[in-house]
C-alpha cells in the first residue's frame, strides 16, 4: 500500500514564507494560451482587421489546428507576434502599429480556441506566454528548428556530438543567439541527452570540449537522435557539471 505524507497548510505557508524571505520564491507555473492570453474585444478587432487586409493572400483564414500547432506549439506568443509583423503584409511589413499586429495574434489564438481573458495581449506579456496543447507540453516534432545547449566533441566521421545536452528547444531563429536569447541559453543548464551535429561549416575544430549553443533541424532517429546544424557558437570555454 502506498502512504503519503499530508502536510498541514500551515506548515506550507510558513516554508513558502521563508522562501520568499531567503529570496527564493516558489516556481511559478508557466502562462500558457490557456490562461486567457487576449480580450474578445481585441480578437473582434483582429478579425476586422484580417478580413480587410488579410483574405486576398489568406482567403482560407489563419492558420489552425494541427497546422498551427506543428509550427509554433512550445513557442512563445511574443514570437508570433514578431514573425507577423516582420512579415505581413507582404511589401508593407511592419506596416501596422503593433496594437494591429497584436489584435491579429488575439483573432488567430481565437480561430484556434484558445480562450479569451480578461487582459489584452500587449508588446510586454506576450513573449511569456507559451503556446501549447490542452493536455500541456508536447514533444518536438520531427523536423523542428530547435536549440541545444551541451559539450561539443567530435565524430563519429565528418559529424559533431553535442553530449549532455539539453532537451532539445524549438527556437524561430536559425543563427547563433544574440541579446536575452543568448543570455538565455548561457542560463541553459546541462543535461542528460546526447545529439549528433551534421553538415557543420565551419568545422568548429576550435569549441571542441566547449559549451555550446548549437541550432538545427531535428532529426528523429531510433539509432539516437539528430541535428541538420545552422548555427553552433560557444558559450563558455569548458564543460562543467556535465550529466552522465
Amino acid at each position: 500500500m502506498i502512504r503519503t505524507l499530508a502536510i498541514p497548510a500551515t506548515l506550507l505557508w510558513a516554508a513558502m514564507a521563508l522562501l520568499v524571505v531567503h529570496g527564493q520564491e516558489p516556481a511559478k507555473p508557466p502562462v500558457t494560451v490557456w490562461d486567457g492570453a487576449y480580450t474578445d474585444a481585441q480578437a473582434a478587432r483582429g478579425e476586422q482587421r484580417y478580413r480587410a487586409n488579410c483574405t486576398r493572400c489568406h482567403g482560407e483564414g489563419p492558420r489552425r489546428g494541427e497546422a498551427f500547432m506543428r509550427d509554433w506549439s512550445g513557442i512563445d506568443v511574443g514570437a508570433l507576434f514578431a514573425r507577423i509583423k516582420s512579415s505581413m503584409p507582404p511589401g508593407a511589413a511592419g506596416s501596422f502599429t503593433d496594437a494591429e499586429y497584436l489584435d491579429l495574434v488575439a483573432y488567430m489564438l481565437r480561430v484556434n480556441d484558445f480562450p479569451a481573458g480578461r487582459e489584452e495581449l500587449r508588446p510586454e506579456t506576450a513573449g511569456n506566454i507559451r503556446v501549447e496543447g490542452r493536455s500541456g507540453p508536447e514533444p518536438v516534432p520531427n523536423f523542428a528548428l530547435v536549440r541545444v545547449v551541451g559539450c561539443l566533441g567530435a565524430g563519429p566521421g565528418t559529424d559533431w556530438t553535442v553530449t549532455s545536452s539539453s532537451a532539445a528547444a524549438r527556437t524561430r531563429n536559425p543563427g547563433a543567439s544574440t541579446g536575452e536569447e543568448l543570455s538565455g541559453a548561457q542560463a541553459t543548464a546541462l543535461g542528460s541527452a546526447t545529439f549528433r551535429l551534421m553538415n557543420i561549416y565551419p568545422r568548429p575544430e576550435a569549441y571542441t570540449g566547449h559549451k555550446v549553443e548549437a541550432k538545427g533541424f531535428l532529426i528523429r532517429d531510433p539509432n539516437g537522435d539528430r541535428i541538420n546544424a545552422t548555427s553552433v557558437q560557444s558559450l563558455e570555454p569548458r564543460c562543467e557539471g556535465t550529466v552522465p
